[in-house]
């Protein structure tokens, strides 16, 4: 969200403050441009799939306290659903933006290496420039207006050509998140189950919500639900469970003054001993010094504290 847009409210709670604007209508997209600038929020996050190209410009995206560095002519994909912001922006271009549903996205049966990657939490690129990106964004963003059925469909199409194209010539990949090398294989209706576990994960992992209940909400039994689920994002439940929690508690140590247990209970953790205990093992330290060593070099903090 760009700067001035709203004052900060950081009394809305992380599970009520999906961005709704960025999530478009089933069979259908969302694009937009600006000028990018730094958001005026800690944090911001939707459930949809991202996909940016900048233009004449370059800049830095925080996810949770890690950066990734978008260059400009580079097609850009992740899925929003992870906190994400500007912290920095090199020249005085524009981004567009595609918004597309998580539904749409896995329906189009894309390459199973580049569904993993983005269902995983992975920041990727186009490997080098295409000129071709540039007139493509262009004439989508140009065309905008031109809703009618036969039209989507026409633009849905060139947006997934695109990204199998992607898939095909490779990709960079800008942030990684640690995947086991396995077979995929999912048939439409397992991805539909998948998705339904994961948009319930995205919408409540703040809340204290169990393997069970995850798993109802794809009308599965936990243990089928625990199969189809590792089998296609290559990681339990509960330890995306967990990841979804940690991306949240690294957020609010950085851009929060929030005691170390507060940002415990409101990443869904059920005790801070659990918190300490899956933070340290994924970092390597503890929230206390991860919180020191980033908020040192934290601009969102130093410009707000100039207010």
């Amino acid at each position: 969200m760009p700067r001035n847009s709203r004052s900060i409210d950081a009394t809305i709670p992380f599970s009520e403050s999906v961005d709704q604007t960025r999530v478009p209508a089933p069979n259908g997209f969302i694009i937009e441009r600006h000028r990018p600038t730094l958001f005026d929020t800690p944090f911001h996050h939707h459930t949809s799939v991202e996909v940016n190209f900048l233009q004449d410009c370059s800049m830095k995206y925080s996810f949770s306290g890690r950066t990734a560095h978008l260059d400009a002519n580079r097609l850009v994909v992740f899925w929003g659903a992870a906190p994400h912001r500007v912290t920095d922006v090199v020249g005085e271009g524009r981004i567009t933006n595609i918004y597309l549903t998580l539904g749409q996205f896995v329906r189009w049966g894309l390459p199973s290496e580049l569904v993993k990657a983005i269902l995983s939490g992975e920041v990727i690129a186009s490997a080098k420039p295409d000129p071709i990106d540039a007139l493509l964004i262009d004439r989508l963003y140009n065309e905008r207006q031109r809703d009618a059925a036969s039209w989507r469909r026409t633009h849905l199409a060139e947006i997934e050509c695109r990204l199998r194209r992607l898939a095909l010539d490779g990709w960079s990949t800008l942030l990684s998140t640690p995947r086991q090398a396995t077979p995929f294989s999912a048939r439409s209706a397992t991805m539909r189950q998948v998705e339904a576990m994961l948009r319930f994960i995205s919408d409540n992992f703040t809340l204290p919500i169990s393997v069970e209940d995850i798993a109802e909400a794809s009308s599965l039994s936990p243990a089928r639900a625990g199969r189809i689920f590792r089998d296609v994002m290559t990681v339990s439940i509960k330890k995306h469970l967990t990841r979804a929690r940690l991306s949240h508690a690294r957020m609010l140590l950085i851009e929060t003054e929030a005691k170390v247990a507060t940002v415990a209970l409101d990443s869904g953790f059920a005790s801070l001993s659990a918190f300490y205990e899956a933070f340290t093992k994924e970092h390597g330290q503890s929230p206390a010094k991860f919180r020191r060593q980033s908020q040192r070099s934290n601009p969102f903090l130093a410009f707000h504290k100039q207010d």
